[in-house]
């Protein structure tokens, strides 16, 4: 084999790429090419606040920063959303770098649930139900709590903590006896099957580190020979040949090269993973001849975005109600609750959020689960450096919207509960683009549309976009990679990544994404390339 060929190239080190390359690394027959588009760093040259528990110094007091303003080199500057059709565009969190997203996160540790894994498996995606990946879940990770339960690892590479009794702050105290009084179940382990209730956030790191997947993953696995890791290439298109893929087309150091395989791996994530097909000549294809470009598969890559659509309220605290300690995490308690119009039972999601920078202030942010609302991306150009176009369509289904003025309700009334009304001086639902100082919803009562319309136009994302290459059945004519991550239509190409995830999980996607890199490899290694 040539030098510039290699068994497998995977495209993206994020949480699914990252994991594919360490386990497929594992055998040491297989060459295996990593291109990443940001910096390839060791663990050592993590900057402070990107190794620290503690996600609020990456963000800052700006966060999401205004239009023009750089996020720095672990961060996808300039790539924009529009998170309904009554928002202009604005910054869409992604990282950049080995590790992805897991270098930047919130760190929150969710796995999906049980009725995510099965009704992914029962929609088409053979082989992803609960049972089935189980296995996958208690590899990848080192649960520092609950280790010894059957559903659990002790000793992945990936550790599991949960804050404990020194890191509660008195606000969060006034959140869990909000919430226990509200009639939410404690509920000690989130990840345990079928859990439901206020349970505290357990997140990828310990003794103050973050563990991203280039810390958990690549670091132990970066001394083997058969393991080429490439930083700042940024992938145009697959290149294929009588229909096989058979390499990569990229701009590396300036220059456009091509890499070529016998198989490619696409884990660029759900908004790059969808561009790359379609400057490849996979997607719908009206939209790629009116670009110029030609077919290979008419798939939808692009459609069926997904993403948990989040609103916050605001609070001001009492003096001494924050406690904040240099260092402490910003989420420690979780509510996964039912909203009661939808089969999942836990299509809702509460977390008190504390401000590190500031320390009269907090949030109650939710999110809806289980969405129905799917947007789209689409290319702006044929350049590979520009991004993709980002249309979410965030509650476009009328069940979202009112699932969602639901759990405003239910984030009002729980912020009146007296235990955190002590501890309030006021509350507004969060600012967003067009209403910089937010919605008053503690002084005064509004109208369902006066909410609606606000909600419309300052509503955000939780950052978990997913969806866009959709798994499931062949012979479904809106999947996009098959339950193997196989693109349909063509050969020698997988994508592995929450792109493919069939809905987006009631969950942070990390550990969903990381069990995606995990079963892919799995189906590789027993099933060749």
């Amino acid at each position: 084999m040539a030098a510039s060929e290699f068994d497998v190239i995977i495209v993206g080190a994020g949480s699914a790429g990252a994991t594919l390359a360490a386990r497929l690394s594992e055998d040491a027959s297989r060459s295996v090419l990593l291109l990443e588009y940001g910096l390839n760093y060791r663990s050592e040259q993590a900057p402070p606040e990107m190794a620290s528990i503690d996600p609020y110094p990456l963000e800052g007091a700006d966060y999401p920063p205004p239009p023009g303003v750089e996020m720095g080199p672990y961060h996808h500057s300039g790539l924009m959303a529009r998170r309904t059709p009554a928002q202009p565009p604005t910054f869409l969190l992604r990282g950049r770098g080995t590790g992805g997203s897991s270098a930047v996160n919130g760190l929150f540790a969710i796995r999906p649930t049980v009725e995510d894994l099965d009704g992914w498996a029962a929609a088409g995606a053979r082989g992803w139900s609960y049972g089935e990946v189980l296995p996958m879940l208690r590899r990848m990770e080192t649960d520092l709590d609950y280790g010894a339960e059957a559903y659990h690892g002790d000793a992945g590479p990936i550790p599991i903590s949960r804050p404990a009794g020194p890191d509660f702050l008195p606000v969060d105290e006034a959140f869990r006896e909000a919430s226990l009084a509200a009639g939410h179940p404690w509920a000690p382990d989130h990840n345990a099957p079928h859990a439901v209730g206020l349970s505290p956030y357990a997140f990828n790191g310990r003794y103050g580190r973050r563990y991203s997947t280039n810390d958990a993953y690549l670091e132990p696995a970066r001394g083997r020979p058969n393991l080429t890791i490439q930083g700042e290439t940024v992938v145009d298109k697959v290149l294929f040949e009588n229909g096989r893929a058979v390499g990569v087309s990229a701009l590396a150091g300036g220059e456009l090269t091509q890499y070529r395989a016998q198989t490619v791996v696409l884990s660029a994530g759900a908004v790059h993973s969808p561009a790359i097909l379609l400057r490849s000549g996979v997607g719908p294809a009206a939209d790629l001849r009116a670009l110029g470009i030609d077919v290979v598969s008419d798939r939808p890559a692009g459609a069926g975005v997904q993403d948990h659509p989040l609103i916050s309220l605001v609070i001001r605290l009492q003096p001494g109600a924050h406690g904040q300690k240099p260092g402490s995490r910003h989420g420690r308690y979780c509510i996964r609750y039912g909203l009661g119009l939808t089969a999942e039972p836990a299509d809702g999601m509460l977390c008190l959020l504390s401000h590190a920078a500031a320390a009269d202030v907090a949030e109650i942010f939710g999110w809806l689960n289980r969405t129905m609302s799917q947007g789209r991306i689409s290319l702006a150009s044929t350049d590979p450096r520009e991004h993709p176009v980002v249309e979410q369509d965030l509650l476009s289904d009328p069940r979202d919207m009112s699932r969602m003025l639901a759990m405003i309700g239910d984030i009002v009334e729980l912020s009146r509960h007296p235990a955190l009304a002590r501890v309030i001086t006021s509350a507004h639902l969060a600012p967003g683009p067009r209403d910089p100082d937010g919605l008053p919803l503690l002084d005064r009562d509004v109208s369902e549309a006066e909410l609606t319309e606000y909600v419309l136009a300052n509503l955000y994302d939780a950052a978990h976009i997913s969806g866009s290459n959709r798994m499931g059945a062949a012979d479904d004519p809106g999947s996009v990679v098959d339950q193997e991550g196989r693109v349909l239509g063509v050969d020698g190409l997988r994508v592995a990544d929450a792109s493919i995830f069939p809905w987006v999980p009631s969950a942070n996607t990390h550990l969903s994404s990381v069990l995606v890199g995990e079963k892919i490899a799995d189906l590789m290694r027993g099933g060749g390339a």
